[in-house]
């Protein structure tokens, strides 16, 4: 079985940015942000324009042909995508997922909303 330090060490494969990063992209019409989490967490307050997109389904949604696949992707090549979750784990999964089914501009908050809350005013 797999250690936790040995799951997370794909946080050197993908692009992390700090919390005080991702507010200063808020108003940026080409940013995208992805919250992760579960939906009641999201329900009860998230990041600005984020839309949900539950981890569990993740692959479904950016699958080309899946009954599930969000037209976000397939429209937007261009488009930057900001991912979260609640503390950062499922979110760097996230976008190592996203990476590794070929979004090419996906980055992490790093610490997630816990860290978000900090800063967020």
């Amino acid at each position: 079985m797999k250690k936790f330090d040995e799951l997370m060490s794909v946080r050197s494969e993908i692009e992390n940015i700090t919390a005080e990063e991702a507010k200063q992209k808020l108003n940026d019409s080409n940013v995208q942000f992805i919250d992760v989490r579960d939906k009641e967490s999201f329900s009860k307050g998230t990041i600005g324009n984020a839309i949900h997109m539950d981890r569990g389904l993740l692959e479904f949604y950016l699958a080309e042909g899946s009954p599930l696949e969000n037209d976000i992707f397939k429209n937007n090549p261009d488009k930057e995508f900001v991912v979260f979750c609640g503390v950062g784990g499922q979110g760097t999964l996230a976008t190592k997922t996203m990476k590794d089914m070929g979004v090419k501009n996906v980055k992490n908050i790093s610490g997630g909303m816990a860290e978000w809350e900090k800063i967020k005013d």
